[in-house]
């Protein structure tokens, strides 16, 4: 007798597929079918001639297990692989001075910028953060996101900074999404330690590191490594501290100076380098030769004004790049990731697959989760997005309008918009 398999989801008359691998990144034809199996992982990826040949008796233990796509096209779940979501405010009076000329350090100088977050961020409670953090990020995940990171940074003292990431690890605990929290407490330096930053060092080091080390609550540390926050040896304190504890790296990096930061987080192992706006060659050579993800945010040049990455320089000498949105109340008040995949291919003139890889599969790298996310490959993941046209290559070319028909993650559906329209937050 032929052995059968439960299936959770089984996704027929598909359009077309990114699938997202190098080799083999679309799939097109007539009859196209995706299955996952009870434990949410995909167990299929073909026709559906082929895959009731192999399954004659297929079952479905689950109510509406079995949905057409109608001849739409399918995205993996996106990825974004670099977002500040939890914060208490907002920064128009700065948007405002933006337009008139003010640079991103003047702002800083006079106190507005991350400690003018920080005041608010502090100051707000933790149901407070919870409740407009679940917000955007359902917002967000309308957009087909089902993996995002997450990180601190908006406190800048130890118990606001452990606030935060108790907030993400709610987050993480009564949604669906993958979340990947990262501990941010080097943003900047606060008032108090402006002219002491060894104190505050001493603090990220020996005290908030520890703690977040002992509670679980990172997976990551990172650090702003730049003119006026924080300078390549102090980076490089803070990223030890955080190797010794068994966190893993991340970069904030080569914004507006190239200080060396890119380097040191390559040959120390980092999981990605973002920013790099201003990364010299020999940087990417290392983050080639080091398998450092490069992390590109193209939506913050638009909005702060600022030159974009090198990401087909990057790529084209070996660097993984990963497009993500740098959600912020500051540098870039936008969570529309799928914008960031339309610029890859229009201003960093990437072609469509790696501009929609950057969103996807290398996002999925940056944070590293490739083996289970970020493709639509047997065995990973079934993190599913129907969008409405029939073309996968229409939703980057229609920018800036949300095409997502359905969402599925893990096999099951997802629905943030209706979540969102019931006013559970």
């Amino acid at each position: 007798m032929h052995a059968t398999r439960a299936y959770s989801l089984i996704l027929t008359d598909i359009g077309q597929i990114f699938t997202a691998p190098l080799n083999d990144p679309v799939r097109t034809g007539t009859g196209l079918c995706i299955a996952a199996d009870e434990q949410g992982t995909i167990a299929f990826v073909g026709t559906m001639a082929d895959f009731a040949k192999s399954e004659p008796g297929y079952e479905t233990r689950h109510k509406n297990a079995v949905v057409s796509a109608e001849g739409r096209a399918v995205w993996p779940g996106l990825v974004d692989s670099h977002t500040h979501i939890v914060y208490a405010g907002t920064r128009e009076e700065e948007f405002a001075q933006k337009s008139r000329g003010a640079s991103y350090a003047e702002i800083a100088a006079a106190g507005g910028g991350i400690l003018n977050s920080a005041a608010k961020t502090r100051a707000a409670s933790a149901d407070e953060l919870y409740r407009d953090a679940k917000k955007r990020l359902l917002q967000v995940a309308a957009y087909g996101i089902t993996t995002v990171e997450i990180k601190s940074g908006y406190a800048l003292d130890t118990a606001g900074e452990l606030k935060i990431l108790e907030v993400v690890a709610r987050l993480k605990k009564e949604l669906p999404i993958e979340i990947v929290p990262t501990f941010l407490g080097a943003h900047a330096y606060p008032a108090q330690f402006k002219s002491d930053h060894d104190g505050y060092l001493s603090v990220l080091c020996d005290e908030m590191l520890p703690e977040v080390r002992r509670r679980g609550l990172a997976e990551f540390v990172d650090v702003f490594c730049e003119e006026g926050f924080f300078s390549l040896a102090e980076t490089e304190r803070v990223l030890r501290r955080a190797h010794d504890l068994g966190l893993g790296l991340k970069l904030h990096a080569d914004q507006f100076h190239a200080l060396g930061g890119t380097e040191l987080a390559a040959r120390m192992g980092a999981a990605s380098v973002d920013h790099l706006e201003e990364v010299t060659d020999e940087a990417i050579a290392l983050m080639a030769r080091h398998g450092t993800v490069a992390g590109v945010l193209p939506i913050t040049s638009v909005f702060s004004r600022l030159p974009f990455a090198p990401a087909k320089k990057m790529i084209d000498a070996g660097v993984r790049v990963a497009l993500a949105t740098d959600f912020n109340p500051g540098s870039c008040m936008c969570g529309f990731l799928p914008l960031a995949a339309s610029l890859g291919a229009t201003q960093l003139v990437l072609p469509v697959e790696d501009a929609l890889r950057g969103v996807t599969l290398h996002g999925a790298a940056s944070v590293r989760r490739e083996a289970r996310k970020g493709s639509i490959e047997v065995g990973k993941d079934a993190d599913i997005v129907v969008m409405e046209s029939s073309s996968w290559i229409y939703p980057l070319y229609h920018f800036a309008h949300n095409h997502v028909r359905q969402i599925f993650i893990g096999g099951r559906p997802f629905d943030p918009a209706a979540l969102l329209a019931e006013g559970t937050v």
